[in-house]
């Protein structure tokens, strides 16, 4: 119990918050004069489309209390919006004020004004601009009020991450890599979008044979960064609860080393992860990543992560001496995999994420060393 105590005291000097209300035309102001930032990485997150952004603003003109928004204050004072950034991008967009930057020429540019579309209390909003609506519907706007929660970040990225995971209510059910692309572009954007390129390789998506719903959550790019966390294995396990750590959680501490990490060459990596897959595909497509039934003499059923993991990540290690084995005595060499003793205690049902996936590191590498 002391131990708890102690660990709030400390959680609770850690974070430090103010909050006030803000009017509308107030944080409209902030935004222009460049004092409100809405990070690009969350943004990408969040697609309403007009016909929710109109029902929002319907809200507002209808007098419905609005939902507190939390910003990230650095040091030099400004705001990063990290809980919000929809309901102010639409505000921002109604008003003609919304910049983006445009990915094929890196200019900012501000999006095209909003037009509204019918809604249930007020359907008579449909077609109208900022540009059109009456200068009194336009300060019954401006003049609603946000609560604003403060939250001191020191510019800490991994801080404002931790603040967007504990408080996204964007109304979008997100899954872990979706948010964990937010942190790898805050981080690094050239190192995302080599990902985002390298998730579509052939040979690569291919030889997961995923359901189409696995594909649309990220679940590829998860699994990219399982790989190079695994083959670079500088991982430090000591400093993890293995018991009760979430795998989303170490999965994000890693994605951070790794991207910090001057020994970690992503360039290099990505050709050698070719190779592996280019390989793999070859020689088992659609199977590489099932189980072996050894009493069907078959692969069967879907996906499975402990072969992902046990497979990958060995065979990149070891890929010059590979590429020249022949493929049916690789063939067979997965095959036995399934029949053993240690691949089948470390994949067992009930082993926690992170042991499983310390122990497959290590499987793996010494089963594929040539």
């Amino acid at each position: 119990m002391n131990l708890l105590i102690e660990e709030l005291n400390t959680g609770r000097k850690e974070i430090k918050t103010d909050s006030f209300s803000m009017s509308i035309g107030e944080i409209i102001n902030l935004y222009k004069d460049g004092d409100l930032e809405l990070a690009p990485a969350y943004q990408r997150l969040f697609r309403w489309d007009d016909q929710q952004k109109s029902k929002f603003i319907e809200s507002i003109l209808l007098g419905i209390p609005l939902p507190p928004i939390f910003v990230a204050q650095k040091e030099n004072s400004k705001w990063s919006v990290v809980d919000g950034l929809q309901r102010l991008s639409t505000i921002l967009q109604l008003t003609g004020e919304l910049q983006y930057k445009d990915q094929a020429t890196g200019e900012t540019k501000k999006k095209e004004p909003l037009k509204l579309t019918t809604t249930k209390k007020l359907p008579s909003l449909e077609n109208f601009t900022w540009e059109t609506l009456t200068d009194d519907i336009k300060r019954t706007l401006k003049r609603a009020k946000f609560s604003i929660n403060i939250i001191l970040t020191e510019n800490s990225i991994q801080a404002q991450y931790e603040l967007f995971q504990r408080l996204n209510t964007g109304g979008l059910h997100l899954e872990a890599q979706e948010i964990r692309n937010c942190l790898i572009i805050m981080l690094d954007e050239d190192f995302y979008n080599k990902l985002d390129e390298l998730k579509s390789y052939p040979a690569f998506k291919n030889s997961l044979n995923l359901q189409e719903g696995k594909f649309n959550i990220e679940y590829h790019m998860e699994l990219i960064l399982r790989f190079f966390i695994a083959k670079h294995n500088n991982i430090d396990f000591s400093t993890y609860r293995t018991s009760t750590l979430l795998l989303s959680d170490f999965i994000d501490n890693e994605t951070i080393k790794l991207i910090s990490d001057d020994d970690f060459n992503l360039d290099q990596e990505i050709q050698i992860f070719k190779r592996t897959f280019d390989f793999l595909y070859k020689s088992l497509g659609h199977d590489v990543f099932k189980k072996y039934n050894t009493d069907k003499n078959e692969f069967e059923r879907a996906f499975s992560n402990s072969s992902f993991e046990a497979i990958a990540s060995g065979v990149a290690l070891n890929i010059d001496k590979i590429e020249d084995q022949n493929v049916e005595e690789f063939i067979q060499k997965i095959k036995s995999m399934y029949s053993n003793d240690d691949f089948l205690e470390f994949s067992k049902r009930g082993n926690k994420a992170i042991y499983r996936m310390k122990s497959m590191i290590d499987f793996s590498k010494e089963y594929f060393k040539i």
